[in-house]
C-alpha cells in the first residue's frame, strides 16, 4: 500500500486505543467539574471521548486521503449513476440483513444460543443515556470505517494484490477491529458485503450509505423506536 494509506491506518489505530488514556480524563474532568456520579461520568465519558476521537480521525483522515487522489483498481471504469447508487443501497442493506441472520444461524448452531453482540448492547446502552450517540454509531463510525477499511485498506491491498484475497484481508480486519470475537463471522460477511459493493459501483458513497442506513435500522429497532 502507499505510505499515506498506512500512516492513515496508523492513525486511525493509534486514536481507536486512545480511548483507554482519553475515557478517563474526560471522566476526571466531568467528576472534578459537575455534580454528576461516578457511572455517569464514566458513560458521559465514553460518549465524548468516542464522538471526539471519531470527529478527530476524519478532520486528520480525509485531507491525507484526497490531498493526492491516486487512482485505484477498485475504482477505475464508469461509477453507478446516482439513482443506481441508491438502488445499490437499498440492495446492499437487505442483503447485508440477509447475510446476518444466516450469519445467527450457522452460530447458533455452532455455539448454541449466542444472544446479541456485546458490542451492539454496549453502544445502545450509551445511546440510550445519551440520544446524540446516535449520531456517532449511525453516521460518524460508519463514514470513518468505510474511508479506512474499504477505500484505504480493501482500496490499497487491491493495488498490489488479488482483489479477492484483498477483501479478505480487510474484512477479517474489519472484524477483528470490533471487539467482539463470538461474532467475528457476522462482522466479516459484513464487511466482504461492503467491499463488494464498494467493487461494483465504484463509489465509497454506496457502502457508506449502506453501512450508515445498517446500523440506523439496528440501533432504532434495538431501542424500540420502530419495530415495537
Amino acid at each position: 500500500m502507499a505510505k499515506r494509506y498506512i500512516t492513515i491506518v496508523l492513525v486511525y489505530l493509534l486514536l481507536l486505543f486512545s480511548a483507554s488514556i482519553g475515557i478517563p480524563i474526560v471522566q476526571h474532568i466531568l467528576l472534578s467539574m459537575t455534580s454528576m456520579s461516578t457511572a455517569d461520568a464514566q458513560t458521559y465519558g465514553v460518549i465524548t471521548w468516542s464522538i471526539f476521537s471519531n470527529l478527530l480521525s476524519l478532520a486528520i483522515i480525509i485531507p491525507m486521503l484526497y490531498r493526492k487522489p491516486k487512482e485505484k483498481k477498485i475504482e477505475l471504469g464508469e461509477k453507478t449513476t446516482p439513482f443506481l447508487s441508491i438502488v445499490w443501497i437499498i440492495g446492499g442493506v437487505i442483503g447485508l440483513y440477509v447475510a446476518q441472520f444466516i450469519c445467527s444461524i450457522i452460530l447458533t448452531l455452532i455455539s448454541g444460543n449466542i444472544g446479541e453482540s456485546a458490542n451492539t448492547e454496549l453502544l445502545v446502552d450509551l445511546t440510550r443515556s445519551a440520544p446524540i450517540f446516535l449520531i456517532f454509531i449511525s453516521v460518524l463510525g460508519p463514514i470513518l470505517e468505510e474511508l479506512v477499511f474499504r477505500k484505504v485498506v480493501f482500496g490499497g491491498l487491491s493495488n498490489v494484490m488479488n482483489i479477492h484475497v484483498a477483501a479478505v484481508i480487510s474484512s477479517l480486519f474489519f472484524g477483528l477491529l470490533h471487539g467482539d470475537i463470538s461474532f467475528l463471522l457476522t462482522y466479516f460477511v459484513i464487511g466482504l458485503i461492503l467491499c463488494f459493493l464498494y467493487t461494483k459501483t465504484k463509489r465509497i458513497a454506496v457502502s457508506m450509505g449502506a453501512h450508515i442506513l445498517m446500523n440506523t435500522i439496528v440501533l432504532l429497532v434495538s431501542l424500540g423506536i420502530i419495530g415495537g
